[in-house]
């Protein structure tokens, strides 16, 4: 990386006005890394538990299913399904998390339900209606869970890739920048020096 700056002694300041810049930037970059690192730590388990409560209400709801069709019937499922209308809608919530906007809440708008018994349907099916809703409701805990870990992972390597390239490529080329352009005025002002002694022995003799 090829850093331009300001020739002469002008550069010196601008220089190290940038890499003072560069290195709080990177430090700045590094604790939003770690506070990143951390709220994923925090969310994981949070999502994790989303899963197991989700996966465990997909079991009660397919038992009671499996129960209601043995005691109602299938005919008696497909007409309570028909009285359920299409689709359900959803709003989502957002929060921001360390700059990052994340799901919050998933919420299902209120609908009429059919009572499955009012349809001629058993005790098992109204159960297994029960259960599906609460199945619905776990679904849309893992996904608000899940989209706020992927929305955290992608800001996380965001902010590894800025972190990484101010640090490796950013920070040591300003550096070299400044190291070369000391190195041209301390040689600059050697000369001067020399042709002032030079200027001056010659005045000086009769």
């Amino acid at each position: 990386m090829r850093v331009r700056h300001p020739p002469g002694r002008a550069g010196r300041p601008w220089l190290a006005h940038r890499l003072e810049v560069a290195r709080r930037g990177a430090e700045l970059l590094d604790e939003k890394f770690r506070a990143l690192v951390r709220e994923r730590a925090r969310l994981e388990p949070e999502a994790a538990q989303a899963r197991e409560d989700w996966e465990r209400c997909a079991r009660e709801a397919e038992t009671w299913l499996t129960r209601a069709a043995v005691m109602s019937g299938e005919r008696q499922i497909a007409l309570a399904a028909a009285g359920v209308p299409e689709p359900l809608e959803l709003s989502v919530q957002w929060r921001t998390i360390l700059g990052v906007t994340c799901p919050a809440e998933v919420v299902a708008a209120p609908r009429p339900q059919s009572e499955p018994i009012a349809l001629g349907g058993g005790a098992a099916l109204l159960s297994a209606s029960a259960a599906h809703r609460r199945a619905v409701q776990a679904a849309l805990r893992v996904a608000v869970a899940d989209g706020a870990l992927r929305r955290i992972d992608s800001e996380l390597r965001a902010t590894r890739l800025r972190r990484n390239a101010v640090q490796r490529n950013w920070i040591p080329a300003h550096e070299e920048a400044l190291q070369a352009l000391e190195l041209t005025l301390e040689e600059l002002e050697r000369e001067d020096g020399a042709r002032l002694r030079r200027v001056t022995q010659a005045a000086s003799r009769p």
